[in-house]
């Protein structure tokens, strides 16, 4: 089961992130098909046209704004 859905709000969880990809949302979500949940990979919009493919364990719930 997926621990993130559509629309949530989520963090990169890395010391390394620059701060364009910190903060972003969920617009799609893989599951994974054959493997454990954290292999299920997410879509993050992170604005100004930067998306990237994630998967569960490099992302935390975003705090509230």
């Amino acid at each position: 089961m997926p621990k993130f859905k559509v629309g949530d709000r989520v963090e990169r969880i890395d010391p390394l992130v620059p701060p364009y990809m910190h903060i972003g949302v969920i617009t799609r979500v893989i599951p994974a098909t054959n493997g454990p949940d954290w292999v299920t990979e997410y879509d993050v919009d992170f604005g100004n046209q930067v998306i990237a493919t994630l998967y569960e364990t490099q992302l935390g719930l975003a705090k509230s704004p």
